[in-house]
């Protein structure tokens, strides 16, 4: 057998803990919501019409947090949502949960600082709950899942909305 002298191992620990150092410095890898460079949705200012019912005050409520409001001329995001929700099963089996699918759907319209359209389009996201006898129950569930589809359908305007006024 053989053994590393003290040099030896000291000069190893030395590279070992130098060699990350080094090529870290070299990476030029930046974080993907980065504030200090590039395009960013804190950068845009967005005027955002007021909310009619709960789902689109959730969406309103997440877009403000991810966009500046508008302090002067901005373009304008109008929605209005529509709230679905369908079973997933024709009960061939009784059981005592049934499950269901609730849908976000947006009628989504971006216009300009003039009023022009930018964009007009309809989104959708769904999300899956199950109800049973308790209708406190039914009711908790059908509310979680509707902010729940409501908060992924916020993300999906979002980036259409970046995808849109980027051009």
């Amino acid at each position: 057998m053989w053994s590393f002298s003290g040099a030896v191992k000291v000069a190893a620990l030395v590279v070992a803990i130098a060699m990350p150092l080094a090529v870290a410095g070299c990476t030029g890898f930046t974080p993907v919501y980065d504030t200090h460079g590039g395009m960013t949705d804190q950068k845009i200012e967005l005027a955002i019409a007021p909310p009619g019912n709960r789902a689109e005050q959730i969406i309103y409520q997440d877009l403000r947090l991810r966009f500046a409001n508008a302090a002067g001329a901005a373009p304008r995001l109008a929605i209005s949502t529509v709230v679905t929700s369908t079973a997933l099963t024709s009960q061939v089996v009784t059981t005592a949960q049934v499950p269901y699918q609730v849908t976000v759907t947006a009628a989504v319209k971006l216009t300009d600082a003039e009023g022009k359209p930018l964009y007009s389009g309809s989104l959708a996201q769904s999300a899956d709950y199950n109800a049973g006898p308790q209708v406190l129950a039914n009711n908790a569930a059908l509310d979680d899942a509707t902010k729940r589809a409501a908060h992924l359908l916020a993300d999906s305007i979002r980036l259409t909305v970046l995808g849109v006024l980027s051009r």
